[in-house]
């Protein structure tokens, strides 16, 4: 955050998987949303959560199909921010 300066915008995309990060890393950038106004999180977590279907054979890296609402989830979470 202190590269990007507080007069930048960044997005940043939480994650989804059976791992052990994956929680505290989530946890650890909605805290750090909160220290920075400027930060913004992608919520793939909450979405993706109900599409199993989206993710590849690995339950963790988007399929075709989930890539494609990954990018529109990107898309749409930075248009909000920008009304």
């Amino acid at each position: 955050m202190n590269i990007a300066g507080n007069g930048r915008q960044v997005y940043w995309i939480n994650g989804f998987a059976d791992r052990d990060w994956i929680t505290p890393n989530n946890t650890l950038l909605a805290n750090q949303a909160k220290k920075y106004s400027n930060l913004h999180i992608v919520d793939w977590a909450s979405l993706v959560q109900k599409h199993s279907d989206w993710l590849s054979d690995d339950q963790v890296h988007p399929n075709p199909t989930g890539s494609s609402q990954y990018v529109s989830l990107i898309a749409k979470t930075i248009a909000a921010q920008n009304q």
